[in-house]
């Protein structure tokens, strides 16, 4: 409490002291209710820019992944085709003998 109440015996407090009393106690919690809500406004500020960085690096996982399943497939046609040309080589090379 901003004022200190007397601490004499038959000392009573007036209205005022009380009511400064409550006014200062309010003043106190509406200072900590801005600093909670700055508190508050940072965080929102955060996970904002978070979630920003997170959608942008899942597109691109999203998009890496696509690529490589393309290079899979790709790698994969051509190495069927390599080895079906390999084996008919090999056919051709006993039969020449």
């Amino acid at each position: 409490m901003a004022k200190r109440l007397k601490k004499s015996s038959n000392y009573e407090p007036t209205l005022s002291d009380v009511l400064g009393a409550v006014q200062t106690g309010f003043a106190k919690v509406e200072n900590r209710f801005d600093n909670v809500d700055g508190n508050i406004n940072d965080l929102k500020y955060r996970v904002t820019a978070l979630e920003k960085r997170t959608g942008s690096i899942e597109e691109t996982v999203e998009d890496m992944k696509d690529t490589l399943t393309g290079v899979a497939r790709a790698v994969d046609k051509d190495t069927l085709t390599i080895m079906s040309h390999e084996r008919r080589i090999r056919h051709l090379e006993k039969a020449r003998v």
